[in-house]
């Protein structure tokens, strides 16, 4: 967990998260941005970490759980649950 306060907010700026929200992978794009779009502003400070921490994970573990293709981890059970139920509108 990055300690230095500007890091932190550097690392949680909406931009750059929308940013990392762009994976170069079209099933991504479509699962991510938008849910990025409509919730991050509104995430309390825990939220938008975790979210951060969600999308250091890899491409394919990520499309993976958002397709229920594999159970996601326990950490991010919940955020892929919301994720994916944010998609099916």
């Amino acid at each position: 967990m990055v300690t230095d306060q500007s890091e932190q907010q550097k690392l949680l700026d909406p931009a750059r998260v929308r940013y990392q929200c762009r994976r170069g992978m079209l099933e991504l794009d479509v699962f991510l941005g938008p849910f990025c779009a409509a919730k991050y502003h509104s995430m309390d400070l825990a939220q938008k970490q975790h979210f951060v921490i969600f999308l250091e994970e890899s491409d394919p573990d990520i499309f993976a759980w958002l397709m229920k293709y594999t159970v996601a981890p326990d950490k991010f059970q919940d955020l892929a649950n919301e994720i994916r139920l944010f998609a099916q509108g």
